[in-house]
């Protein structure tokens, strides 16, 4: 194929894009707003300001997909009680899904049977390429928006099945612009690092996630330390996760 053809397809599909993600935008239908239970829909996302910001905690866990599921359900565990806010937003933003106002049908409660579930025909099957795995999901604990030290509840994110033990943890951030970073696990009480990954650069405005293999660790608290600085000020990078690890997802 011969280059300006090439450029003549590549541009008309950008501009199928553009047509798509307007057509999206004056569906009023889908537009970011209350739906009984939780406020969902597509909204612009502001600059968040911050070098550096928390987007997601995941068990480690994905479910085989066939197709778009009719529900997607979340579960996490609580080992006392606690203010709850949950955001379900894009990993790396394209449509400007967001979620959040969470109303449970029961109160939130110590243990691991707090369930939220939410139908995907109201938004999510109107987004075309968006895929389940897209989404990131954060479980505030008592503060309802990003801060430099977050307690957060990690989540099991499914459709149909959840697993029986938590294995590992996938955390997902994104710098203000490019960074390098050195990301630790530390048991609470302790002084040296049970896991350590350094991220010699990444990529400002795009998320990046660090796993941590748990396998072997014992339940209780834990808590992750960002450190680093941003590659051209060199502004100092400093983020700390508060969670608890409970193996047993029962």
């Amino acid at each position: 194929m011969c280059r300006k053809k090439l450029i003549l397809i590549t541009g008309f599909a950008i501009l199928g894009l553009i047509a798509q993600r307007s057509s999206l935008a004056t569906d009023i239908s889908i537009r970011y707003q209350n739906r009984g239970n939780r406020y969902e829909g597509i909204k612009p996302i502001p600059v968040s300001g911050y070098d550096i910001e928390l987007i997601s905690v995941f068990v480690d866990y994905r479910e085989i997909i066939q197709q778009m599921p009719d529900q997607f359900r979340m579960k996490f565990y609580l080992d006392r009680p606690f203010q709850v806010h949950i955001t379900v937003r894009e990993l790396d933003c394209e449509y400007y899904y967001w979620m959040d106002k969470v109303k449970p049908s029961q109160s939130w409660r110590p243990g691991f049977n707090n369930v939220f579930e939410w139908p995907t025909a109201a938004v999510i099957q109107h987004l075309g390429g968006i895929r389940m795995y897209d989404l990131g999901i954060i479980v505030r604990l008592e503060k309802s928006v990003p801060s430099k030290v977050e307690r957060v509840a990690p989540v099991i994110f499914y459709h149909t099945r959840y697993p029986e033990t938590v294995e590992a943890y996938l955390f997902t951030l994104k710098a203000a612009s490019d960074a390098r970073l050195a990301c630790k696990v530390y048991n609470e009480e302790g002084t040296e690092p049970v896991f350590t990954k350094v991220f010699r650069r990444v990529r400002g405005g795009r998320p990046f996630t660090l796993r941590w293999d748990s396998s072997k660790s014992p339940k209780g608290y834990y808590k992750l330390v960002v450190t680093g600085y941003l590659r051209y000020t060199n502004d100092p990078i400093d983020q700390t996760v508060h969670f608890y690890h409970q193996p047993i997802a029962e």
